[in-house]
């Protein structure tokens, strides 16, 4: 039985990893949230610093240091930070998931379910996305993902040491992205309740060297940050940050937007919620099913109702849901309902079309419209692939054949993302934007500072600069630095159409860049 069980995980991790780790290496960074993590990183290798690091001068403390520190240590070696070893810990990361995934739908359910949910995650479209992303939110999913394996050992075995393994597995969830990692125990307070009543939650829940350990990971970055300001942390991270910004506000503008945002990140395998919906709901009294179920929409729930929601935080919920469809697949799969061949048809229909239309030589504006590339045969795998999808959707689900459906859709989304991001990557895809933006800079600067007008962010033009830039707020210090530096001074096409009239006349553009389809402008002093 472990054998198998080793078996079942191994091969979960064998496909995660040749979807994930092809690409290393080969995204730019492209975001300020990206870049602070990275440059954070710069600065523990340049400085043997591991908290008093500034990034453009200013102490870095808005989130846990864990992801920094990996990139870190494996950029040692080499001396240098570089994507690559910004990518390995996420990819890494994306692996744990998938495998522990596995591991606690075997154990909730059977073998088959903890097989199929493994495969489900990895080829989930907005899991597959953020192992591609230099974030920690992945790490956070594959901590918490843990930490909801060994709670349900807990629970299921009743061992000391499963407890205090959830505890760790929770630390080092939050040590990755802060109170978000904290959704682990929240869903099991709320099913200890549900089962057990609340009493439970204290005596169930109650481990001293689970909860010492949890405290001693955690003062292992929240001590060094407090003594580096305590009033400041508290106010500005422990409670703006962390606190008010997921607690003011409400549903009501995050709401509307989760919903369509969660079309698009649990596909393609969200087509089958109409079939799994009804004995989901049936099931929800059984106590394995109800730890899905609640592993789901608790943390749904919680980002929805954020203030500073963000698509990337659905991530929480992806384990979950790869949970609930193998279970049903397994339970009820081979149960054809009217619901799955409405959705076997719509399949076949919308993405035959979909995977054939775009590379038609009559469709060419349709094509130009969705930024899709001229028809030629690198594209015809990306074709098959599609129609495989929609062939295993409907066959699965007219003719109740759940294997058919998980592994049909399975390999048909292996072959989307991973050839697909090999093709693009390779042949597609221009230059990376935002190096050449800072080599531009570059080419301008040679070496001296160079400025931002009106912006805290663009940290990712600092990493590839080499150096920060100087945030310049006012028009007067805007001057007065170009003035005495000479520039040159990195804005935005819209802002220096607003203030041009009203600053020296010998501010002029040295050249205009287009990234992220805006126009930037390099302004020196003439």
């Amino acid at each position: 039985m472990r054998g198998t069980r080793a078996a079942a995980a191994a091969f979960v991790a064998l496909v995660t990893v040749l979807l994930v780790l092809p690409p290393l290496g080969q995204r730019s960074v492209a975001t300020t949230d990206e870049a602070r993590f990275i440059l954070y990183a710069r600065e523990v290798l340049a400085h043997r610093t591991l908290f008093d690091v500034r990034l453009r001068g200013k102490l870095f403390r808005e989130k846990p240091p864990l992801y920094a520190w990996a990139i870190a240590l494996l950029a040692l070696p080499a001396g240098r930070v570089s994507e690559a070893a910004a990518h390995a810990p996420v990819a890494v990361a994306a692996v744990v998931a998938t495998v522990f995934t596995c591991l606690l739908g075997d154990r909730l359910f059977n073998r088959r379910v903890g097989l199929w949910a493994g495969l489900i995650l990895a080829t989930t479209a907005g899991f597959f996305r953020h192992s591609q992303i230099l974030l920690p939110d992945m790490i956070v999913a594959a901590f918490a993902t843990a930490a909801a394996y060994w709670f349900w050992r807990a629970m299921e075995d009743r061992a000391g040491l499963a407890l205090v393994l959830f505890y760790a597995t929770l630390a080092l969830a939050v040590y990755a992205k802060g109170p978000l990692g904290l959704l682990p125990l929240l869903v099991g307070a709320i099913w200890l309740w549900n089962q057990q009543g609340a009493r439970a939650i204290a005596t169930r829940l109650w481990s001293p060297v689970g909860l010492l350990l949890f405290a001693a990971i955690t003062l292992t970055w929240v001590g060094p940050f407090l003594a580096l300001g305590t009033g400041t942390y508290a106010h500005t991270v422990l409670w703006q940050d962390w606190v008010a910004a997921y607690t003011r506000g409400g549903p009501g503008s995050a709401l509307t937007r989760g919903a369509v945002d969660s079309l698009g990140f649990f596909a393609p395998w969200i087509a089958l919620i109409p079939s799994a919906l009804g004995p989901v709901v049936s099931a929800r009294r059984t106590p394995a099913v109800a730890y899905v179920l609640l592993s789901l929409v608790v943390p749904l729930l919680a980002v929805v109702m954020s203030a500073h929601y963000r698509t990337r935080y659905l991530l929480a919920a992806v384990p979950a849901f790869a949970l609930l469809i193998a279970w049903w697949a397994d339970a009820h799969g081979t149960r054809p309902t009217r619901a799955g061949r409405v959705i076997a048809w719509i399949a076949l229909v919308g993405l035959g079309a979909a995977s054939t239309l775009p590379i038609l030589p009559a469709w060419s504006g349709l094509r130009s419209s969705l930024g899709l590339p001229e028809p030629s045969a690198a594209l015809i795998p990306l074709g098959l692939a599609g129609w495989l999808l929609a062939a295993s959707l409907w066959a699965g689900l007219r003719r109740g054949r759940p294997a058919l459906l998980v592994g049909g859709m399975s390999v048909a989304m292996v072959v989307l993302f991973g050839y697909g991001t090999w093709l693009n990557n390779t042949r597609l895809s221009g230059p990376p934007e935002i190096p050449r933006l800072a080599a531009r800079l570059e080419a301008h600067a040679r070496g001296a500072d160079a400025g931002v007008l009106y912006e805290t962010g663009w940290l990712e033009v600092d990493y590839y600069l080499g150096r920060p830039l100087r945030e310049l707020p006012t028009e007067d210090a805007f001057e007065r630095f170009l003035a005495s530096h000479g520039g040159p001074v990195l804005a935005s096409e819209t802002v220096w159409t607003e203030i041009q009239g009203r600053v020296s006349p010998r501010i002029r553009v040295l050249e205009r860049v287009k990234a992220r389809g805006r126009t930037f402008v390099i302004l020196g002093w003439s």
